[in-house]
């Protein structure tokens, strides 16, 4: 059966949870374990010509350069936790959203109620 209203509040509910999470308690591990995914996927990503020349022209476009792989994972490497919750801080917390859904929309949670999830109360 597709989703209803209660499972979309709640997928909503748990994503906003986890970005407002990274705010306060960005953790070694899972930023080692990104760090991982995002070598992995960009070194997979790369298997045949049309990759590679996309590559060239978004690191170009980007820094004026072709980076190279040993550069790019040193700068993908050196993240910390303080540079994740410093990230999520400047983009996260309490910050207005750009929200987008497609198809049968009328379950989407308001939007008022989606940006109260852009911080926790201390108690």
């Amino acid at each position: 059966a597709p989703p209803g209203g209660e499972d979309l509040e709640d997928l909503v509910w748990c994503m906003m949870r986890e970005f407002t999470a990274l705010c306060y308690t960005a953790e070694e591990e899972d930023v080692i374990r990104a760090q991982n995914a995002i070598k992995s996927s960009l070194t997979l990503h790369l298997d045949g010509t049309s990759p590679v020349a996309e590559d060239i022209g978004r690191q170009l476009l980007t820094y004026g350069r072709r980076i190279p792989k040993a550069e790019l994972f040193a700068r993908i490497d050196a993240v910390t936790p303080k540079h994740v919750k410093a990230a999520a801080m400047k983009y996260i917390h309490d910050k207005d959203l750009a929200i987008v859904a497609m198809g049968p929309c009328q379950f989407v949670p308001d939007y008022n109620w989606i940006r109260r999830k852009t911080y926790w109360h201390s108690m």
